[in-house]
């Protein structure tokens, strides 16, 4: 039985070589304005990888970077993203807990909890 596999893997057309070259994920190219982002396209903007940014999307993470998920998948504003940058960039302390307290209130006031009692 074992010679019988050898045989068939023996008689087997070998490979033809590729003729083109391998496609390549372009993650220079321009995006519109009001366009929405990939992951991609946000990792190579920011200059990590894109794994860098499925973790900042997480509910654990300790950097929240601002997405939009749709069908599934997630989604950036090149505008959101700039915001975000400028909040990290902030070297007021207390520049920086003012907007990190509007954030909040943007980002849950349609939460039940987040309601005043």
């Amino acid at each position: 039985m074992e010679t019988q596999r050898s045989q068939a893997i023996a008689r087997r057309r070998p490979r033809a070589a590729r003729t083109a070259p391998r496609p390549v994920v372009r993650t220079g190219d321009p995006v519109p304005d009001g366009a929405l982002w990939g992951v991609v396209e946000v990792g190579s903007y920011l200059g990590i990888s894109y794994h860098a940014i499925y973790r900042m999307t997480g509910r654990k993470a300790a950097v929240h970077i601002p997405h939009i998920r749709i069908g599934g998948k997630l989604r950036f504003r090149k505008a959101d993203v700039d915001r975000w940058l400028t909040l990290l960039t902030v070297s007021n302390l207390e520049t920086l807990s003012k907007m990190r307290q509007k954030a909040s209130q943007v980002n849950h006031a349609n939460h039940p909890q987040a309601e005043a009692p």
